[in-house]
């Protein structure tokens, strides 16, 4: 069965009671069994299994289900029903190697903060350059304050230079990371859940780590880029602002810049504009320097790509100015200490 197939079948069988999905997967051979009990617990563990299903689908799952049942319980008993209780129980010991083999990361992403930085510490920058980056960017954030100092910066450094990490050096990354979890939550009885892209994505990822930080954190990592690497460091900067950040952007400091622009410049970084983005600017000027900038565009030829491109960098540069002090505000976003 192809990965669509198995996939398929397991949100299938995620809609049904555990007598009726044993009863259609016992046809099944035991391979296709643990692909399907696989792709159950990697779904359900990374949230995919939560999508809004068809209307015919949903109501099934509601008509035997009532909602939301314990995964792990459906699982065991689905897979005992249709391969018999001694093969299942060799099945489901094989299922949680194969979702770790599929996604090594998966048990660390889900994992307490406050674990996850006592499990780095002392750990090399490179274990925590690949955790961060396996990361969302709040929970990176967040993360990053409670590394210690000695590691922190070289593991956002790590992060930008994009080296590469083998397969293998990964997973060993992050069977320690696993390991040292598993134990400190056996210790503490704390809550804890059982490759690089382009540089510009790498960058910009980086750089939305950075923006959810306080400004005097954020400051240090970037005078430590810097000391290394200071075309690496401006590119962190500017992309912490982008043209696409806009419609995220806090009316307030947004608007003071906007003051500060003529209409002709307006009129040319609006051209061709994102609706999204044209509403944002529109939204916020008066009411006369909206109807000036509609003159201009009005008057406006077919502007050079690189005009439009330089007023667009002309309004970005006044924001990044106050992003670096400290004074621009992201409707997304909230800092972390």
């Amino acid at each position: 069965m192809s990965a669509t197939g198995i996939r398929k079948a397991a949100l299938l069988l995620r809609t049904l009671d555990p007598a009726t999905a044993g009863e259609l997967l016992g046809a099944a051979p035991p391979e296709v069994v643990k692909q399907i009990a696989t792709e159950l617990v990697y779904l359900d563990a990374t949230g995919q299994a939560t999508g809004e299903p068809a209307p015919a689908v949903e109501f099934l799952g509601l008509l035997h289900n009532g909602g939301q049942r314990d995964l792990q319980t459906f699982v065991r008993n689905v897979v005992s029903s249709a391969v018999g209780r001694e093969k299942g129980e060799e099945i489901l010991g094989e299922v949680g190697r194969l979702v770790r083999d599929r996604d090594p990361f998966l048990p660390i992403r889900q994992a307490d903060v406050s674990l996850l930085a006592e499990a780095l510490r002392g750990q090399h920058p490179q274990a925590a350059a690949l955790v961060l980056m396996e990361l969302d960017s709040q929970k990176s954030a967040t993360l990053i304050p409670m590394l210690d100092e000695a590691i922190r910066g070289e593991a956002v450094r790590r992060m930008i230079l994009g080296e590469h990490v083998s397969p293998e050096a990964q997973a060993r990354v992050a069977a320690m990371v696993r390991d040292r979890l598993q134990d400190l939550a056996s210790r503490t009885d704390a809550p804890v859940a059982a490759a690089p892209g382009a540089p510009d994505a790498r960058l910009r990822r980086v750089a939305l780590l950075m923006r959810r930080l306080r400004q005097n954190l954020r400051d240090s990592l970037l005078e430590s880029i810097k000391q290394r690497n200071p075309d690496e460091a401006r590119q962190v900067q500017d992309l912490m602002v982008t043209w696409e950040d806009l419609p995220i952007l806090a009316d307030r400091g947004l608007q003071d810049i906007l003051r500060t622009m003529d209409a002709g410049g307006l009129a040319l970084a609006l051209h061709e504009a994102e609706e999204a983005i044209d509403r944002k600017i529109r939204s916020n000027i008066s009411e006369r320097a909206a109807a000036m900038v509609e003159e201009e565009i009005s008057l406006m030829r077919r502007p050079k790509p690189e005009d439009v491109e330089a007023a667009r960098e002309k309004i970005l540069n006044e924001l990044r100015q106050l992003n670096a002090a400290g004074e621009l505000a992201f409707e997304d976003t909230a800092s972390h200490a």
